[in-house]
C-alpha cells in the first residue's frame, strides 16, 4: 500500500440509517495522524480511494467558500439564468 509499510487491512460495511459506515483502524489513524473531531477527505484514484487527513487551512477555505455561496446564492443563480 505505497510504501506505508503494512500489509492492506479489510474491513466490512456496515449499513447505518441510509449510509453505509466502515471503521478505520487505529493504525491508518495513527499514520493520518487523525483524531476525533478531524475532516477527512476521500479523494477517487481510479479503483481506489485516498483517504486523507483535511489540513487547517483546507476546512478555513471550504468554510469561507461555504459562506460566500450562501451570501451569493441569489446572485450566482440569477447570473446562470442569463
Amino acid at each position: 500500500m505505497r510504501g506505508w509499510g503494512f500489509m492492506a487491512i479489510l474491513r466490512q460495511l456496515r449499513k447505518s440509517g441510509d449510509n453505509m459506515v466502515v471503521s478505520i483502524p487505529k493504525s491508518i489513524l495513527e499514520t493520518l495522524k487523525a483524531e476525533e473531531g478531524d475532516r477527512l477527505e476521500f479523494v477517487p484514484d481510479g479503483d481506489s480511494v485516498i483517504i486523507r487527513k483535511q489540513s487547517d487551512q483546507q476546512e478555513e477555505v471550504l468554510d469561507l467558500s461555504n459562506e460566500m455561496f450562501a451570501k451569493y446564492d441569489r446572485t450566482m443563480r440569477d447570473l446562470v439564468e442569463r
